[in-house]
């Protein structure tokens, strides 16, 4: 009997040391806290796939959103679709008990690069939409077009998935860290119980961080810089007009009204279309670029916790919280576009509301369907 209860005892302990690993380190994250953020990535994937897929969609439909610009904010919305797949995987990593669930880790991998590389993605297209716009507005039409002719907008596109790329499979490549389930943070990222794990991270965040940051911000600045520039030459000018050089006041309202009625009389009709479209084109286009900028600020807000998490090894315990902010960068774009975007917002609305005729400059392919219909 003694032999047998030893027999037992040592039993319990073999089947209590089996199941360490799926209780490791509860008071970092908690069961209760993964089950929040499960259901948070679950609600991302779902507004993600819906709203990228309308900003996609709503480019196939109208060709009045076929811009330049719009390229690349068709290729962050690919990158935040791209990115959305990925979370139900991570909701399964979430709720695991210490060790992937499945019988193959091959979708968590998959979620993993999908997670790195489109982060990676949606930042250095924010810097390509943002140099774009301080070359559209700072620069003259010709040289805007030398520089985005259609084979150097697709070179760009590349180009913002193929350093993401390099970034997250190289260092594995060589032995420096590796992607998949992560039993310390319940995750399917980058694995931390890799011996160079924390030359991994620090790769990711200077790879995909620093760089495209240094561009937005420049563009931007340099952007503001020029516009400053402009409107205070234009209010020169205006104070000028306005201040008599001699005379009294009434003397100078007579001339001035005279002066407009025989300008206007005098001036071609179409001179007078052309030059207010070209103001409001001006103004739709710093609508614009304030609209997208405002997208820049909501992705440094809810992204810059996780990359700091993962460049700082002290900081470890942060990384599920920071993804758990960053994730929902990947569906707030189109709440943007839909509220502020004047070019965007129209589409997207009669899209929602099934009203396709009333999408302006429609495709050729939406005007097939709408006469097959009828």
């Amino acid at each position: 009997m003694a032999v047998a209860s030893v027999n037992e005892t040592s039993s319990i302990v073999d089947i209590v040391s089996t199941e360490e690993p799926a209780t490791a380190s509860p008071s970092l994250y908690p069961y209760q806290a993964r089950i929040g953020f499960s259901c948070c990535w679950i609600i991302v994937a779902i507004l993600g796939v819906v709203g990228n897929s309308l900003v996609i969609l709503s480019v196939i439909l109208s060709k009045k959103l076929r811009t330049v610009t719009n390229a690349f904010v068709v290729n962050l919305s690919v990158a935040d679709f791209w990115t959305s797949l990925s979370c139900p995987w991570q909701a399964v990593a979430l709720l695991s008990r210490g060790a992937w669930p499945l019988a193959s880790e091959v979708p968590c991998k998959i979620a993993a690069m999908q997670l790195s590389t489109g982060y990676g993605t949606s930042l250095y297209s924010l810097a390509a939409i943002a140099f774009n716009r301080f070359i559209l507005i700072t620069q003259t039409t010709a040289t805007y077009s030398r520089w985005y002719s259609p084979g150097k907008v697709s070179s760009i596109i590349a180009m913002t998935w193929v350093i993401p790329a390099v970034v997250s499979f190289l260092p594995p490549i060589l032995g420096i860290g590796d992607l998949g389930y992560d039993a310390q943070d319940y995750s399917c990222l980058d694995k931390d119980g890799h011996p160079r794990a924390a030359e991994y991270n620090l790769a990711q965040s200077l790879g995909m961080y620093p760089i495209p940051l240094l561009i937005i911000v420049g563009s931007y600045l340099a952007l503001y810089i020029h516009l400053k520039r402009h409107f205070r030459k234009r209010k020169r000018r205006l104070n000028q007009y306005a201040s008599p050089a001699q005379g009294d006041a009434a003397a100078v309202a007579e001339s001035t009204v005279s002066f407009a009625i025989e300008t206007e009389s005098s001036r071609c009709p179409t001179t007078d279309i052309a030059k207010s479209n070209r103001r409001a084109i001006s103004r739709q286009q710093l609508a614009i670029t304030r609209n997208l900028f405002m997208v820049f600020c909501v992705f440094v807000l809810l992204v810059s916790p996780f990359f700091l998490a993962i460049a700082v090894p002290s900081s470890r315990k942060f990384t599920l919280y920071g993804a758990a902010i960053a994730i929902f960068n990947s569906c707030v774009n189109p709440i943007i576009y839909t509220v502020n975007h004047p070019q965007f917002k129209g589409v997207l609305r009669s899209i929602l509301r099934c009203r396709y005729s009333q999408i302006p400059e429609p495709s050729d392919w939406l005007k097939s369907v709408l006469s097959w219909r009828k």
